[in-house]
């Protein structure tokens, strides 16, 4: 690939300054999936300032990073500023083949290659390009790849509209000279329509030219090189298509949208509209990719390919009388039982869980749909975990880690709480199990009736999946919570946050006795003669897809059985009340409900609670869950901040989604804060043993990382 000449040296150092600044948000997407092992070779394909290949040979001091870039220039710069032991820079086409490495990763590389090709805007040439990054892994290699995805459908128009002349005049240039190296020509059609009322200015486009202008109208000074590039030249599928023909698992593929450019270059500086007026959501900012190569014969997609019309015989569902009605209730023979073996060297910890675990509710259907396009293999990290009753804990152990306790170690109770209380009757009990080493890599045990791949074993730095959580690389609210728990109890820092940013200016309120809102309700329930019809239970044929010689294969089937609401989505929405007392604690706002799978489990029906809310579709809206959320809770949508990303609770019986989100106490309507206690944050953490709420645990937990000081 020629390199493209972006313009002077200010202009370079405008560009990597603009990449780096999401260094934390990329390194947080590496971070459940990057190899640490000792010995492992990592490449940064497209490296430019070097800063992502400095961060990564950090993460991981006991391999080998490597950052190649075209520009000697650029790699001389990064070679001066970045001096780590386990660190090298090289000259060398990215988009070529390299020497075997255990992972790869490709930063804003790909639409580079795409339009400077010597075709320019060759797709070929980008296809190539990322075959070449996967015939660059190892067998069991992961491919990191960032960069963009096409917004809307093929010939798909919107309306855009633009407040000033100035920002329309920029539009009508960029409609006129972009793609200048197309041999066809340049530019794209562009119908104006006159002003929208309010002194805005109103254009009809394709949805696909609206958000290449989105993206780039902030980057005046270097407008000559921006009218070149284009930015995103695939959808999202076709990213996964590609990887997948070439032998690679999609562990994750999904559209990012930035907080701070939603907020600061998006919100309030444009609107898009689709021809029957409805709003879009605002266009990804960028997507990330996850893939892991896979030997022949290993599991690349798991796909929902039928409904059994067979009654369910595994998962039970019960209905419950109580005060506020009629609840179903799904559940299976025997409760949960997680494991997280352990070690800890030189202040870090470590876990070991099971990656690449076939979790078909991720792929179920019905799972699409919401706040971003997602593309998900339906392979996960978890938790060593099994259904049991739990009365021989070693024997479970040895079962599902295929070795046994240590003699003389003993398993450390964490948490027993319900992962998703309004809908599942399952108590988790998550243990922590020391272990002096943790074991190299290696296939995990197959359970017994599993027909599908069961992945492997493998060791990952803790800090590191919680990264990878608040991002959305680790779907798994168990692990990430039981890893929460583990940090505070052994004292070792958490790390820093990688979510979104948090309100600061909370209110001062009086907190309430803890004691008000623990109180046992009793056990007021009873079994009813009828179900609510809140839940069905049905059952599915998932098939894998395996790696063949020659392109993909069909694999095994199993036949599995899920839980999902009759008549709502997948989706929850928790909502986080927040405040200060007089003397700066943070406190949280709980909710107190009275419900059966409390009372099942714990023998008291009560269970203090964030407040939270099952959707239907979510609604038209620039940002559907964010709205949802503030109609559910009462508050303006500006209000709420998202506590990282969405989360499984409990993915081996329901697709459910929660997105948790907080909001300042005094935001919400007075009805409900009337009915909200102000507890201090720190005395639930301190008690996190007995929390039997997940998505409350989850929030507490997030939020006092976020907060990085929970007082």
């Amino acid at each position: 690939m020629d390199h493209p000449a972006r313009g002077d040296a200010d202009a370079y150092r405008r560009y990597f300054a603009g990449m780096d600044a999401s260094l934390d948000q990329k390194a947080a997407f590496l971070s459940a999936h990057l190899v640490t092992d000792p010995g492992a070779r990592i490449l940064d394909l497209g490296c430019g300032s070097g800063a992502l290949s400095a961060r990564m040979a950090a993460l991981a001091p006991g391999a080998r990073v490597v950052g190649i870039d075209i520009d000697a220039g650029t790699i001389a710069q990064a070679a001066a500023l970045h001096d780590l032991p386990n660190l090298e820079f090289r000259v060398g086409d990215a988009a070529a083949a390299q020497e075997p490495a255990d992972a790869v990763v490709s930063c804003s590389l790909l639409h580079h290659v795409y339009t400077y090709a010597p075709r320019p805007y060759d797709e070929t040439a980008a296809e190539a390009a990322l075959r070449a990054h996967l015939a660059s892994l190892r067998p069991g290699g992961l491919l990191v790849l960032r960069d963009f995805c096409r917004d809307g459908a093929p010939g798909e128009t919107c309306v855009l509209e633009l407040p000033g002349e100035e920002n329309a005049a920029l539009l009508r240039d960029f409609a006129a000279r972009a793609r200048p190296l197309d041999p066809l020509g340049a530019g794209f059609p562009l119908e104006e329509l006159g002003e929208a009322g309010d002194g805005w200015l109103r254009f009809r486009l394709h949805r696909h030219w609206a958000a290449e202008f989105l993206l780039r109208k902030d980057y005046r000074e270097d407008w000559e090189a921006e009218l070149r590039e284009e930015y995103a030249f695939w959808p999202l599928r076709r990213f996964a298509e590609v990887v997948e023909g070439a032998g690679a698992r999609v562990v994750r593929a999904a559209e990012v949208r930035n907080p701070w450019v939603v907020q600061n270059r998006f919100a309030g500086r444009a609107r898009r509209w689709d021809e029957r007026g409805r709003p879009l959501p605002w266009p990804a900012t960028n997507m990330v990719l996850v893939a892991q190569k896979v030997p022949v014969g290993g599991a690349v997609r798991l796909q929902q390919r039928r409904f059994d019309p067979a009654p369910p015989t595994y998962l039970r569902q019960s209905a419950w009388s109580g005060p506020d009605g009629t609840f179903d209730l799904v559940q299976r023979p025997t409760g949960a039982v997680d494991f997280l073996p352990f070690s800890v060297t030189d202040g870090c910890l470590r876990v070991l869980a099971r990656n690449g675990w076939p979790r078909p509710a991720l792929v179920a259907i019905g799972t699409e749909t919401g706040e971003a396009a997602e593309l998900r293999s339906g392979h996960v990290v978890e938790m060593i975990s099994l259904a049991s009753d739990g009365e021989d804990l070693a024997a479970d152990f040895q079962a599902r880690a295929g070795f046994p306790i240590p003699s003389g170690t003993r398993p450390e109770a964490l948490l027993s709480f319900l992962p998703s209380a309004g809908l599942v009757d399952e108590v988790v009990r998550a243990f922590a199990v020391p272990l002096p080493v943790l074991p190299p890599v290696q296939p995990a045990s197959r359970p017994p009736g599993q027909t599908l791949d069961p992945g492997v074993l493998q060791s990952f730095d803790a800090a590191g999946l919680l990264r990878a959580a608040e991002v959305g690389m680790l779907p798994e609210a168990r692990l990430e919570l039981a890893v929460r728990v583990l940090l505070r109890r052994l004292d070792l820092p958490a790390g820093r946050w990688a979510g979104e940013e948090l309100p600061s200016d909370l209110p001062v309120v009086v907190a309430s006795n803890p004691e008000t809102v623990f109180h046992p309700a009793g056990t007021p329930f009873t079994p009813a003669a009828g179900a609510a019809g809140y839940l069905r239970r049905a059952r599915s044929v998932f098939v894998e897809t395996l790696a063949g010689a020659g392109g993909p294969v069909r694999g095994a089937e199993q036949v599995l059985e899920l839980a999902v609401p009759a008549h709502h989505g997948a989706w929850t929405v928790s909502v986080l009340p927040v405040a200060r007392d007089a003397g700066g604690r943070v406190l949280v706002g709980l909710e107190r409900r009275v419900l059966p799978a409390a009372q099942l489990g714990f023998g008291d029906a009560a269970l203090p609670c964030v407040p939270a809310w099952r959707l239907g579709v979510p609604p038209d809206a620039p940002e559907p869950l964010r709205e949802a959320a503030a109609r559910a809770a009462g508050c303006a949508p500006g209000s709420l901040a998202p506590l990282g990303a969405a989360y499984h609770p409990s993915s081996g019986i329901t697709p459910e989604r929660v997105q948790p989100f907080v909001v300042p106490l005094d935001a919400m309507p007075s009805a409900l804060r009337e009915v909200l206690q102000p507890v201090p944050l720190r005395w639930l953490l301190d008690r996190a043993a007995l929390l039997r709420d997940g998505h409350l645990l989850i929030a507490a937990f997030r939020l006092a990382c976020a907060l990085d000081d929970p007082a």
